[in-house]
């Protein structure tokens, strides 16, 4: 039971990976941009990063690399898929519960996320706290509509948080933060990348990035 249950786990996950692979898919273009605003430097904290797929992709631009995610499962199938580097750090637990030194990372990931936290701004005080002055981090968020499908709906009882895109500016904000950069990623029917840069209410999902 244990072996099938594991099996089905890798399928999903392996579906999961070939939706960043898919240059038409959402969560590629997520990943793109997100790989466009992550600069070298000494060490990086990807907070929820499930099966390890930022992890994979930005462990040559770093000297420490931390994963952490509540899921045991997904931990697991991300250290399979990194293997053993000496620089990268894979943990299970909430992010409180490790104590990581202040003003560790210089970048932060919240990658869909926040939308799943029942204390948010306890996990962005934390972020807050362990990220260096100056450091960034990075946020993907869904957006407005996702109020109808969540809250009034209630078609995903994951989702806990649900905002518009002026209130997930003005929360990081509250808690410490600077925006630097805010836009949708894609843009629904026509994919305007010009669009999804002017008219972020409309688009897919919410991309924030803001420093310390």
């Amino acid at each position: 039971m244990k072996s099938e249950k594991k099996i089905l786990n890798d399928t999903l996950f392996n579906e999961i990976i070939s939706t960043y692979d898919n240059p038409r898919h959402l969560m590629h273009k997520k990943m793109t941009h997100v790989l466009k605003y992550v600069q070298q430097g000494e060490a990086l904290i990807d907070v929820g990063c499930g099966i390890g797929e930022f992890t994979v992709r930005l462990k040559d631009r770093f000297h420490t690399l931390v994963g952490v995610d509540i899921s045991q499962p997904e931990i697991e199938f991300a250290k399979k898929r990194i293997g053993n580097p000496s620089h990268v750090f894979l943990h299970c637990g909430k992010l409180e519960s490790f104590h990581f030194p202040d003003e560790h990372f210089d970048v932060c990931l919240c990658l869909d996320v926040l939308e799943h936290v029942s204390d948010l701004p306890g996990l962005l005080k934390e972020t807050h706290r362990i990220l260096k002055r100056g450091g960034n981090i990075i946020v993907t968020v869904p957006n407005w509509y996702d109020i109808i499908v969540s809250k009034v709906l209630r078609l995903n009882p994951l989702h806990i948080n649900t905002f518009t895109p002026w209130r997930w500016k003005a929360i990081l904000k509250e808690n410490g933060f600077e925006i630097r950069l805010y836009r949708a990623v894609d843009f629904p029917v026509i994919h305007s990348e010009f669009l999804s840069k002017k008219i972020p209410f409309l688009g897919m999902c919410v991309f924030i990035l803001a420093s310390k």
